[in-house]
């Protein structure tokens, strides 16, 4: 290239780059107040960006442990019939106080009644059969004793003297069985008072009915749960899906927050009270029984409720 060009090109140059200056010389208001617009957004920009990275602060990480459990009373009873049979009383409805050894249910008992009688029967047969071997074996030793003094002074044979000890030992084994007799009657009256018993269910505790479910004229099923009774004092919520890879990181005496499913909004305050050393397996894993115990408790709640654990394990 020669110089001629070079020169021609310097000259458009420069001419491309006059056209802008000369622009801005002219329009020198409009260009500053660009260039002031530019820098406001700029730094408006920056300082947003400084502000959120104050306010913001570090995340925390949540390590709480999160179950489900379920509303306990501290003390409660299940009662069941222990033996079969028709409802015949029921003499409590639930929601009633119930003090301990009062009486809930009764079956019909006639039948029971009729062979507890019967069995008295056969007792005072069997001790009247005693006594009577009682009477025989007394008679039969005064009579062998009068035979020995007989023999001592040769005024009776010796054959005598035998038959009067036989007769002896006979009544001896006669006592012997009439007493084993009435051994057996009297298990049978006790078994029969204890059947009669079992006929009448009572409450093993003070409390309240929570649950009754029978009618009068129902079939009481063997091993059924008809009645539960809670001591409302006290109450507790149990867990039993915490996992082997969770069970040792809790602790006796660890915080805990407990919501409620029913009651939205309501938070109580709690500590682990007790971990149940044994697992189970249960939903295809090994899992443990956590009970937690509310440090207050609101009288909205009720057993069975579904609680919401989250425990906070000690550092």
């Amino acid at each position: 290239m020669n110089k001629n060009g070079q020169a021609d090109k310097i000259v458009i140059a420069v001419k491309w780059w006059s056209k802008p200056v000369s622009w801005m010389r002219s329009h020198w208001l409009i260009s500053l107040l660009l260039f002031a617009i530019m820098a406001t957004g700029i730094w408006w920009i920056w300082s947003g960006r400084q502000a959120e990275t104050k306010t913001v602060p570090a995340a925390k990480a949540d390590n709480r442990i999160l179950s489900e459990g379920i509303v306990y009373p501290v003390r409660y009873a299940q009662m069941v019939m222990p033996i079969d049979g028709m409802v015949g009383e029921i003499l409590v409805r639930e929601g009633d106080k119930v003090k301990m050894g009062q009486a809930l249910i009764r079956l019909i008992r006639q039948d029971y009644q009729a062979r507890l009688s019967s069995t008295r029967a056969d007792v005072a047969r069997a001790a009247a059969a005693v006594e009577q071997a009682n009477v025989n074996l007394a008679d039969a030793e005064r009579e062998y004793a009068r035979q020995q003094r007989l023999e001592a002074a040769g005024a009776t044979s010796r054959q005598q003297l035998d038959q009067a000890k036989t007769t002896v030992d006979r009544n001896r084994a006669a006592l012997a069985q009439a007493e084993a007799e009435l051994m057996t009657q009297e298990g049978k009256r006790t078994e029969a008072e204890g059947l009669l018993d079992k006929t009448e269910l009572r409450a093993p505790m003070e409390g309240t009915v929570a649950f009754l479910d029978v009618k009068i004229g129902e079939h009481a099923l063997l091993g059924a749960v008809l009645v539960r009774i809670a001591d409302e004092g006290a109450w507790e919520v149990r867990s039993d899906d915490l996992t082997e890879l969770v069970i040792a990181k809790v602790r006796i005496g660890d915080q805990v927050a407990l919501t409620f499913d029913g009651i939205p909004g309501l938070e109580i305050p709690a500590k682990v009270k007790y971990i149940r050393p044994y697992g189970e397996k249960k939903r295809g894993d090994i899992t443990y029984t956590v009970t937690i115990a509310p440090e207050r408790w609101d009288e909205r709640l009720r057993w069975m409720m579904t609680a919401q654990i989250a425990i906070t394990p000690t550092q």
